[in-house]
């Protein structure tokens, strides 16, 4: 009698150590995915964050508050360039290759949608900034940045977060355009290529990254000859 409740204590002490060891491993299986998962979320960020520093052309930086994208125009993006003085059309010839050179995200207004306002100026006179400027419509090229008329609005519409730079709303105009020089006007000791931003001189002007609703002011001749900060007055929507 005594035998057989021992062997019934025996078999219950197995059945609990059992049940304690199977609780135990599966509390491990689950620490293990919790750790896995955390991992993978760890090195998705990673990858974000290394998507975001290299498009554009590369690594982005800021200047007193300004952002900047470094190399976002390479030499093969100037094939075409106009280098005569202005009035300056969009150029179509060759608008496929600069776009391609400047690996320029597709173009989509759902996703990736703002506007900033370009004013250009030559010896004082303000130069037309033209419409369809990006927007080929004999052969279908159309460019995430670009104009739809002649108000200086820049629209960039694209299908992911991207830092569109002033140098390459130029490029994809098809002017030349430099930190000193714009179209055939090079800086010089009597005249300065000089760029401002709602009011505030920039320092790399290709490169500088826009921003929703920026004021851009692109000036070249004597200093004092133009304004600085012109009215930008955006369309409600806009």
């Amino acid at each position: 009698m005594s035998s057989r409740r021992e062997e019934k204590e025996r078999l219950r002490r197995e059945r609990i150590a059992q049940q304690d060891a199977e609780a135990k491993a599966a509390s491990r299986r689950r620490l293990r995915a919790i750790l896995f998962a955390a991992a993978i979320l760890a090195a998705a960020a990673i990858a974000g964050v290394i998507v975001v520093a290299t498009s554009g052309g590369g690594s982005s930086s800021s200047d007193a508050g300004q952002t900047y994208s470094k190399n976002s125009v390479p030499a093969a993006a100037e094939v075409g360039v106009q280098t005569t003085p202005p009035p300056w059309p969009p150029e179509y010839a060759h608008l496929a290759q600069r776009l391609k050179a400047m690996g320029l995200p597709a173009l989509n207004e759902q996703i990736f949608h703002i506007h900033a306002w370009l004013h250009v100026y030559v010896d004082g006179k303000a130069v037309s900034v033209p419409a369809n400027i990006g927007l080929d419509q004999s052969t279908g090229t159309f460019s995430p940045l670009h104009t739809h008329d002649t108000s200086g609005i820049i629209h960039m519409e694209a299908d992911r977060t991207y830092p569109f730079t002033i140098g390459q709303a130029f490029a994809v105009w098809g002017v030349e355009f430099t930190n000193d020089q714009l179209g055939p006007y090079k800086a010089s000791s009597r005249k300065q290529l000089q760029v401002y931003v709602n009011g505030k001189r920039i320092s790399d002007p290709v490169d500088y990254v826009m921003h929703e609703h920026d004021n851009i002011v692109v000036g070249y001749g004597k200093p004092g000859s133009f304004p600085t900060e012109p009215p930008a007055n955006f369309p409600s929507g806009l």
